[in-house]
């Protein structure tokens, strides 16, 4: 009878990857409603504020799941740490994102968010090639 193999030795859990997956997809959509609804913000149209605060509610939770996600698929999922990482490091700007924009400090708010994509886009390219499978 053949023994099982464990998540570490075969590469991570297919459903904790493609959880990881999902969750960088669904922030990295957020991400792009939130520079649409900041983009009307900048023209002056002021309808779009609640949308972009609901936006950032909304990525908070993605980004909270992703690094739910992304530190199962490291521990106990046998996965690398570093999309963990990022996504830690990712929730922590997105908090300090809605602080920044919160207080009108947007001198800081907007490069930040450029620096929120690259983390996430960086989390998106690390989960979805072929290594990570292994």
């Amino acid at each position: 009878m053949p023994q099982p193999v464990s998540p570490s030795a075969s590469g991570p859990a297919p459903s904790l990857l493609w959880g990881a997956r999902a969750t960088a997809l669904v922030h990295a959509a957020l991400l792009v409603f939130e520079f649409a609804t900041a983009g009307q913000l900048v023209a002056q149209n002021l309808t779009a504020l609640p949308l972009h605060s609901a936006g950032a509610v909304a990525l908070h939770a993605a980004a909270g799941a992703q690094l739910a996600v992304t530190l199962l698929l490291w521990r106990p999922g046998g996965g690398s740490p570093l999309p963990a990482v990022l996504s830690a490091a990712a929730f922590a700007l997105g908090l300090v994102q809605a602080y920044l924009g919160s207080h009108l400090l947007l001198e800081l708010h907007v490069p930040l968010a450029l620096v929120l994509v690259a983390l996430v886009t960086w989390v998106l390219v690390l989960v979805w090639r072929p290594a990570a499978r292994s």
